[in-house]
């Protein structure tokens, strides 16, 4: 019988600290991330904003450096992998790891997806070699055709093109896990819009059968303001189970709440997500419960930028004395936000990391831009952050 050691934070939670929330932002980017949330805080303003930087993009008009200086520099790593790497030295400086995400938005060609595969494994070898980094994401219509997903999501026969076009899908994400296993890294495998999920839900599923034997090495991402994934949760972790699979559990509250609502509308048919904020709370912190219930067969990362739903998992963790909770137990933000969640995990000894996007600047735009709609739509989200910089500015005399 092994005999893990039990690893239990060394400090206690504390989201309030700004002192270590913002311990590796200088006084530029503290100023810039003010300017930043502010314009964010906006609704109106960030749809424009969109709408004009993509219609500049495409006119041609020098506009790159602009955006690279500004909301570029905050929420991307930078253009290259390499220029990564320097946002990567500072999150390891405070304990935090890296999620590296190369930012295409889906794809439409083979030569694409191959590309996008290629990138991933060329980020696996580096990861490899430096050792600063051990965990990636990928998006599957960054490597497959988003309209194959759709149909074999509504059960449609494929044509032998199409069935030929998704094995080459399948064989570029086993690439992919293939690589990540025998590089001892993870992969958190992105969830996507609902009427193209469950099969990217068998892919998932099918690369935890082949690679999640000893741990878990592939991590399917469940978007918990869907109704349906409490009942998913709960059979994905019964067909671990029962096959000795090592469950990757990644949850997130969901990141496209207003387009779900209005093709459920425009189709006529039953909502898939929660219309009512508290019932994605209840969702997702119920899915808390049942991972760590069943933490002998899984692993559980808590991608959420929520402060209660953070904290009621470190309090778990704590009452529950959960041994080797460093493996087992991951938490996530995205890089430029929610600082003071991930930093002060960090700092208490949990084990934190920021999603670090990267990649040429007009490549990232779109991703960009969803992630600034994403973010106004989050009730408080914008005011949270705001206020937490300039108490911050005031400490420091700003």
């Amino acid at each position: 019988m092994n005999h893990t050691t039990v690893q239990q934070p060394t400090r206690r939670f504390e989201p309030g600290n700004l002192q270590v929330a913002f311990c590796t932002k200088t006084n530029d980017e503290l100023k810039l991330a003010n300017f930043l949330f502010t314009m964010m805080g906006k609704p109106a303003l960030v749809k424009m904003g969109g709408v004009a930087t993509n219609w500049g993009l495409k006119m041609g008009l020098p506009i790159k450096g602009l955006i690279r200086k500004t909301v570029y520099r905050h929420f991307c790593g930078g253009e290259t992998v390499q220029e990564a790497q320097e946002v990567v030295a500072r999150l390891a400086a405070a304990r935090v790891h890296t999620v590296l995400d190369y930012a295409a938005e889906a794809q439409e060609t083979e030569a694409g997806f191959d590309a996008v595969r290629d990138e991933i494994l060329r980020n696996i070898a580096l990861a490899d070699k430096l050792k600063s980094f051990s965990y990636l994401s990928i998006k599957l219509t960054g490597i497959g055709h988003k309209d194959i997903f759709e149909k074999l999501q509504e059960k449609r026969l494929l044509t032998e093109a199409e069935q030929a076009a998704y094995t080459r899908t399948e064989q570029r994400l086993d690439a992919v896990c293939s690589a990540v296993a025998k590089a001892d890294l993870t992969l958190y495998i992105d969830a996507e819009e609902s009427w193209m999920q469950d099969p990217m839900d068998k892919l998932a599923e099918q690369m935890m059968v082949k690679y999640n034997r000893n741990r878990a090495v592939i991590f399917n991402t469940l978007q918990m303001y869907r109704v349906d994934r409490v009942a998913y949760l709960q059979a994905c972790l019964k067909r671990c189970a029962e096959t000795g699979v090592i469950a990757g559990i990644k949850i997130v509250r969901g990141a496209y709440l207003e387009k779900e609502q209005e093709r459920a509308r425009k189709y006529n048919y039953s909502c898939p997500v929660f219309t009512v904020k508290e019932d994605t709370d209840h969702s997702f912190n119920q899915a808390i419960d049942i991972t760590l219930n069943h933490l002998q067969q899984a692993e559980l990362c808590a991608a959420t930028h929520n402060e209660y739903s953070t904290t009621y998992l470190t309090k778990r963790i704590r009452k529950d004395n959960i041994e080797n909770q460093q493996k087992r137990i991951h938490f996530s933000q995205l890089y430029g936000m929610s600082d003071n969640l991930t930093f002060n995990l960090a700092d208490a000894g949990f084990n934190a990391s920021k999603y670090v996007p990267y990649g040429d600047v007009a490549t990232a735009v779109p991703y960009l831009i969803r992630r600034a709609e994403e973010n106004t739509s989050i009730a408080g989200q914008m005011g949270r952050e705001l206020s937490m910089l300039q108490e911050e500015m005031r400490r420091r005399k700003l």
